[in-house]
């Protein structure tokens, strides 16, 4: 729960709306109460064919005829201590002061009827039906009343519940997004999509809770509680004895609630995980008649979903009937009490004082229908507690998720980052994903600014993990990449980031046009520089075979196109964007002969007037570059042009010997 102040915290920011579901609230408590005590006028009044006034009158009458006879027997008292001994004197005195209490009592009581009696004959209904007539009358205006202040605030609450669950998805999702990528990585798509979306889901569900029935059914109960302790506070506290078992079952529940719901967030991400593996390689599934492995997998995480969801229900379903049973139990006990001291006609129970004026069948009758009150707010307060559980156990994931300072940041005095013009250098860089199993091994070389450097290697040599680390996607463990003499560590990685393009085998498309796609890569899209880019990357080619030409919406991670109008769309992006470093890694990978043929010569004058990176296992990509590092088990064991690679390089040549 103490995770869940963060959202509340956040959700301080509508005040108003919190105020207002408040104030709705107490009104709505207290014309719940208002309506139980019109038990009150139709027990005193009208079963017993009286009108309110004649009730009024008798009530006076009454307590005055009781005050005068306690102020009899407190002069007897008084007379008879004068003349006691000290030993005689303690009962006597203890007996005096209780009906001196008694007194003070009747003289109150006898103040309340003088005060509203005129009231009551004046305005009061003169028949006993009349009495009834007005008391369901003030019912269900009550009611009425009570319903107009209830969904006034279920609005506010809505509102404040709403707005602090989109206000907390934009900021875990600035925070994802500044996550280190190694981090998203362990985390996983499913994951963060668990957190963002069924999370805050269970985040809603208890801000709603919290400002609506969390204070609105307290409040209900307080108001019940009040009245019946204005009543008779000591019949009250017996009634109550139960509260603390109830409190302690509760605790115990709540703990259980708390497991079963984390492992319902896993298992909801287990879901995702399935989703988004399944219908994304949908064709994969296809092709080998997979179908009935993927739907075992499900079947088995619904399942696991299934039997958690089943563990919170029997928790809630077990809080239920408990706290039902209490406030039973909780009313049986006032109604034995209660009753024995009517018949008896005393005002004491066990030698303590319940009442300081005798309780009339009335008043116990508003009594226990407070008590009933305050038994439904009490019976709602186990699902608000298991609403409130499930939404600090998903802040609790969601802060262990996101609240999580990145490995990779800008320093507090980040260095100045030079427009790139003189040269990289990897010195002496080591890295692992995985502890003790590094990919990059102490490799040390430098990039001279406007040199076209192919980086070969077979798969898992570690040539993406080093533009991956240029990019400041990761930072090395060991040794330091500098641009320029600056090394990038002690830079901003967004100013950084921005002199550089990156094209891979498998960059995403957004949803959205062609054009828009295209433009991705710029903060200021100037249409001419947009086209310009087309035509280099050779989207003019077939940009005229869509529906609408660069209108046309690529659909969902550009299903809508060809992997290689993909490809080509992706790398005007990066064209467009026009970095100082260009990073293709498989960038053509999805083309045809012909077409890489014209995009090669097409992009020549782009490539020579900046730094490229380009990671390929096509020979004639190659054929692009001013030199060539081949890669193996993260080390470097060739750096030379690509005439001297396909001489000497036995590891090149073992490379491109198909291609040769």
């Amino acid at each position: 729960m103490f995770h869940f102040l963060s959202a509340l915290k956040q959700s301080l920011r509508y005040r108003w709306s919190i105020a207002g579901a408040v104030i709705c609230s107490l009104m709505v408590a207290m014309l719940w109460s208002a309506s139980i005590t019109t038990v009150f006028p139709l027990v005193e009044t009208v079963f017993e064919r009286k009108t309110f006034p004649e009730w009024a009158a008798e009530g006076l009458q009454e307590a005055e005829e009781r005050r005068d006879k306690l102020q009899q027997e407190i002069t007897a008292l008084q007379v008879e201590l004068a003349d006691s001994n000290k030993q005689s004197a303690v009962p006597i005195q203890a007996d005096l002061a209780k009906k001196q209490d008694f007194l003070l009592a009747e003289t109150k009581a006898v103040e309340w009827f003088g005060a509203w009696q005129p009231t009551i004959e004046r305005y009061a209904p003169a028949t006993p039906f009349g009495s009834l007539l007005a008391a369901m009358a003030f019912l269900v205006i009550a009611t009425a009343i009570k319903g107009v202040f209830l969904i006034l605030s279920c609005l506010c609450v809505a509102r404040v519940a709403n707005g602090t669950v989109m206000d907390m998805r934009r900021i875990y999702y600035r925070k994802a997004m500044e996550l280190d990528q190694l981090r998203i990585d362990r985390i996983g798509t499913s994951n963060m999509m668990t957190h963002l979306a069924h999370n805050m889901m269970l985040v809603s569900g208890a801000l709603t809770m919290f400002y609506g029935k969390s204070i609105r059914e307290p409040l209900k109960m307080i108001t019940c509680l009040s009245i019946a302790a204005w009543i008779s506070f000591p019949l009250l506290l017996i009634s109550l004895t139960v509260v603390p078992f109830g409190a302690i079952l509760v605790h115990r529940v709540s703990r259980g609630m708390k497991n079963a719901t984390r492992k319902e967030v896993e298992g909801m991400a287990d879901i995702f995980e399935t989703l988004i593996e399944t219908f994304g390689s949908i064709k994969t599934v296809r092709i080998f008649n997979q179908e009935s492995t993927e739907r075992k997998r499900f079947k088995s995480n619904s399942g696991m979903l299934y039997r958690m969801a089943m563990r919170m229900r029997f928790y809630d379903a077990l809080l239920r009937p408990t706290t039902e049973l209490l406030g039973i139990v909780a009313i049986a006990v006032s109604i034995l009490a209660g009753a024995w001291l009517t018949l008896s006609g005393s005002q004491t129970l066990f030698g303590f004082t319940i009442s300081e004026r005798p309780l009339s069948p009335g008043e116990l009758m508003l009594f226990y229908g407070m008590l009933a009150g305050a038994s439904d707010p009490a019976r709602k307060m186990s699902e608000i507690i298991n609403v409130l559980v499930r939404g600090g156990t998903a802040c609790e994931a969601l802060n262990d998720c996101y609240d999580v300072e990145s490995k990779v940041t800008a320093p507090a005095n980040p260095t100045p980052l030079p427009l790139h013009a003189e040269e990289i250098e990897f010195d002496n860089v080591l890295f692992a994903y995985m502890p003790h199993q590094p990919v990059v091994k102490n490799v040390s070389f430098k990039i001279p600014y406007g040199q076209t450097l192919v980086i070969v290697g077979e798969n898992g040599s570690g040539k993406s993990t080093l533009v991956n680390l240029l990019a400041r996607f990761y930072d090395p463990h060991v040794g330091r990449i500098l641009i320029d003499g600056v090394n990038i560590r002690e830079t901003n990685p967004k100013k950084l980031r921005r002199q550089i393009a990156w094209v891979t085998q498998d960059s995403a498309l957004f949803q959205g046009t062609v054009y828009e796609n295209i433009a991705y890569g710029t903060r200021n899209p100037d249409r001419a520089q947009v086209m310009a880019a087309a035509r280099m990357a050779r989207v003019d080619q077939f940009i005229e075979q869509l529906g609408n030409g660069y209108e046309t919406q690529v659909g969902e991670g550009g299903k809508q196109l060809s992997a290689g109008q993909r490809q080509r769309v992706i790398l005007a992006r990066a064209i467009v964007a026009d970095p100082q470093i260009l990073i293709l890694d498989e960038a053509t990978s999805q083309l045809d002969g012909h077409t890489e043929r014209l995009l090669h010569d097409s992009l020549a004058p782009f490539i020579k007037s900046r730094t490229t990176i380009i990671i390929t296992h096509r020979i004639s990509t190659v054929d692009m570059a001013d030199r060539v590092i081949v890669m193996e088990s993260g080390k470097v064991v060739s750096d030379s042009t690509p005439e001297e690679a396909a001489n000497s390089s036995e590891k090149f040549q073992f490379l491109f010997a198909k291609s040769a």
